[in-house]
């Protein structure tokens, strides 16, 4: 079974791929499959093996932090719906007429019941 996966490389890596791709004389295609399988048999044989953490490019973490900003404001906005709809449903609760019994009332209250 095949899936059809999309993902963003940074310049350097894609040259990479592109000198291997040449240097075995295959498509680009065929080339990043190679390498995912190399990199899943080198992973799965040695397990001291830790792949490289690469540092994340500027525009990148402007990405995250733009992101983490639409989800603060975001928040923020549900947080303000939330007491919106919690006043409102306090003051209908608060106006809603309650039931009261009969022998609760005091003498003077005998209007109520009519």
């Amino acid at each position: 079974m095949s899936t059809r996966i999309s993902f963003t490389l940074e310049n350097d890596l894609v040259e990479q791929i592109e000198r291997f791709a040449q240097e075995k004389r295959i498509d680009r295609n065929e080339a990043i499959l190679r390498l995912i399988e190399a990199g899943v048999v080198k992973y799965s044989e040695d397990e001291s093996f830790v792949p490289v953490q690469q540092e994340r490019g500027f525009e990148e973490v402007k990405v995250i932090k733009r992101s983490i900003d639409d989800l603060t404001v975001t928040v923020r906005d549900l947080k303000k719906e939330i007491r919106v709809v919690h006043h409102i449903l306090d003051f209908e609760w608060q106006k809603e007429p309650r039931y009261i019994p009969q022998h609760k009332r005091k003498w003077w209250e005998f209007w109520k019941g009519i």
